[in-house]
Formats: structure tokens, sequence, C-alpha cells
């Protein structure tokens, strides 16, 4: 008989909603820990720092510039990279498209595209939750 009570996985507020992910290396055929800032303004799955997708060798198995759309900041517009990987939430696996700008450094954030696929409760100034999936 399965139990009808909601698990979680919550991680502090740290002047910020955050998640602790792990992000898959093709190249490597490895995964990496990568602690993600939530931006549910951010529409695409997540971005990474440039460090860390050069880490995890998505350059290697990079799309075409034409592919990627460009991002429209309040600086201006800022050219991307993106890479097709998967990303591993709470338990919950997901094929994700990894962005990184050509040039700058970038930030860790998860997006809506993949806040989107979990159940996420944002708890006022105090922690960020994703309900564990049930397998």
């Amino acid at each position: 008989m399965k139990s009808s009570v909601a698990r979680w996985k919550c991680y502090r507020y740290g002047d910020y909603y955050r998640v602790l992910a792990q992000i898959y290396s093709p190249l490597n055929d490895a995964w990496r820990k990568v602690e993600f800032l939530v931006d549910t303004g951010f529409r695409g799955d997540v971005f990474l720092e440039k460090r860390i997708y050069e880490d995890l060798g998505l350059q290697m198995v990079e799309l075409p510039l034409r592919a990627v759309p460009v991002a429209r900041t309040l600086a201006g517009s800022v050219q991307l990279r993106a890479a097709i990987t998967r990303v591993r939430i709470a338990g919950s696996t997901f094929k994700v498209k990894a962005y990184t700008p050509l040039y700058g450094y970038g930030k860790n954030l998860v997006g809506r595209g993949v806040l989107n696929r979990l159940t996420t409760l944002l708890v006022k100034r105090e922690k960020t939750c994703i309900r564990l999936s049930e397998s």
C-alpha cells in the first residue's frame, strides 16, 4: 500500500532561492554537483558559468550558433552557446539545454524549463523545496 504523504527535498534560503542539482558530462560520462539559483524570469532550462560548462566538456557537443537564441538583457544582447545534456534534481532526471555566454562568465541558474517539470515550493525567505519523484 502506497503512502499518500508527499516527500520533499528542501534547500535553505541564502539571500536567494537555490537548489542543488547534478549536471551530466557526456564527454567524461560523469555527473557533477552544481548549486543553482532559481530564476523564474529565465524561460530556458539551465544556465551555467562558463568554467563549469567547459569543465563538463559541453563545448564538444555544442549546438551550432545559428540554433541558439540571443539573450536580451537590460545591458543589451548577449550571444549564447548551448548544448544538450541531462540534469538530476531531487531524484528526477531531465534532458535539458544548457546555456552559457559566448563572452563573459555567466551564473548557474535553473529556469522555468526545468521548474515547470517539478513541483516546487518557495517558502518566503526560508527555503526552496522540490517534491521527490514517485520512483
